[in-house]
């Protein structure tokens, strides 16, 4: 019963009470001046005159462009290095897988020419022999041809 009641109080508490947060205003870094002077006024020379903070903004805010720019630079390098040699790479392949083509081929043509030459070689020529042959069968036959004519007058 008394941890009820414990309940029912803190819950009557929480929900009637209202809560409020407490804390600190925001403080912000005061912003830069820039005064315009002109000649005359308590400056030796007409131009701009910037406080300590206008002044501290200008040179961070060039230190930070410049490592910016660097930054930048070093990013469009790199990655244009990494294209480049992607293409480098690719051209590399092409040129290996195009060697290697060339070797196959150029292997199957001499295999080829080699096995003509032996098919070539190994012939049996015969045509001295034709030739031989044909010679002495004319003259035979002119022998021939002259003794029937010779006969026959």
């Amino acid at each position: 019963m008394l941890n009820k009641s414990i309940a029912l109080l803190t819950s009557f508490c929480l929900i009637t009470a209202p809560i409020t947060a407490y804390a600190d205003d925001l403080i912000l870094p005061p912003k830069g001046k820039i005064t315009g002077l002109n000649y005359g006024q308590k400056a030796p020379y007409t131009g701009v005159l910037l406080n300590s903070i206008a002044a501290a903004k200008l040179l961070t805010d060039k230190r930070f462009s410049e490592e910016q720019w660097k930054l930048k630079l070093d990013f469009e390098l790199a990655k244009e290095s990494a294209r480049l040699g992607l293409i480098i790479n690719s051209q590399k392949v092409s040129i290996e897988a195009l060697e290697k083509q060339h070797t196959a081929l150029m292997k199957i043509k001499d295999d080829e020419i080699e096995r003509l030459s032996e098919i070539a070689s190994n012939t049996n020529d015969y045509s001295v022999w034709w030739a031989t042959g044909g010679v002495i069968v004319g003259i035979g036959l002119t022998i021939a041809v002259v003794y029937t004519v010779k006969a026959g007058d």
